[in-house]
């Protein structure tokens, strides 16, 4: 069976969802959430970057240590999809219970997961709670201003105009041409 259908009407829910988005920006509830979240992106971009880097960083770590001995640290790409889910709760000490491996070895895997997870479930939790809680409250006394600023920015935007209204308020992805 042709999946085009499927494919073309998949195209056409992500237009009508960022119609949506663009739609609720002007809400007075949820515009000023939005206008926060927006503010809030550059420094969850910041804490990506160190998150990245922390997990190059362990990668490269373990895939020296047991780049021969345990499967799951054989190649670079194994070892950065072991440290990401590792950092999000799916780890395994058995892992390093392999009986051909030396006992120093294993001692030192398990200490590195331990200092891993101690690592990204402490510290970076505590990062991005920092992170979200700043820029929330910095922004939450300005937010109905930001709102305001948003709507008289995009004033004449909203203006009905005789020759191509009626386009811009077709179905999506018609609609997302505006």
């Amino acid at each position: 069976m042709d999946d085009s259908f499927e494919y073309f009407f998949a195209i056409n829910v992500f237009c009508l969802i960022c119609r949506i988005i663009t739609i609720l920006q002007f809400n007075e509830r949820v515009g000023p959430l939005f206008k926060i979240v927006t503010k809030l992106a550059y420094d969850f971009f910041n804490f990506c970057i160190i998150y990245i880097i922390l997990v190059i960083m362990f990668s490269i770590l373990i895939n020296l240590n047991f780049l021969d001995r345990i499967h799951d640290y054989e190649t670079f790409f194994k070892s950065f999809t072991s440290i990401v889910n590792a950092s999000l709760g799916n780890y395994d000490f058995d892992i390093f219970h392999d009986p051909k491996l030396p006992d120093n070895l294993r001692l030192f895997g398990e200490m590195f997961l331990i200092f891993l997870l101690l690592i990204f479930n402490i510290l970076i939790s505590n990062l991005i709670i920092a992170i979200l809680s700043n820029v929330y409250n910095t922004f939450d006394e300005r937010s109905n201003g930001l709102y305001l600023s948003k709507i008289l920015s995009t004033r004449d935007e909203l203006n009905y105009d005789r020759c191509y209204g009626g386009f811009l308020s077709a179905l999506p992805p018609i609609n997302f041409l505006q």
